[in-house]
């Protein structure tokens, strides 16, 4: 074997090693939010049509997502909060969402949380979250 393949060698025992003492110290976090990769979370949609939310209140656990996706032909610009009184979760405060567009947020913490469209704050739904 000649030194550059030992070095290639060496080098990619490193990044292997490493890797797998990143995920055993790390406990294997995705994220801040203290959801692990490869843990079973479920998945919940809400749909905006005809200035309506299906599935309205949403029941979840800490590491579930919940997606919301606009399929009226105006755009929404969904907000998480009260009317004017807009707090973050999962980061986000305010999305602006065309038609046909969709985001997705991690349940990151529990709680009972509002979330509606801030141009027409009567498009709204709502999440529980448990741990």
């Amino acid at each position: 074997m000649n030194q550059r393949t030992s070095v290639l060698v060496v080098l990619l025992i490193i990044v292997v090693v490493g890797g797998a003492l990143f995920v055993a110290f790390s406990g294997g976090k995705q994220s801040a939010n203290g959801c692990r990769a490869g843990e079973t979370s479920a998945v919940h949609k809400a749909t905006i049509r005809d200035g309506k939310v299906s599935n309205d209140h949403i029941y979840g656990k800490v590491c579930d997502t919940i997606t919301i996706t606009n399929k009226d032909a105006m755009s929404r610009e969904i907000a998480f909060g009260n009317h004017d009184h807009h707090v973050p979760y999962d980061g986000v405060t305010e999305r602006v969402l065309g038609e046909n567009e969709s985001f997705t947020i991690t349940l990151d913490k529990a709680g009972s949380y509002h979330w509606h469209d801030h141009l027409h704050d009567e498009v709204e739904g709502f999440f529980t979250v448990t741990q």
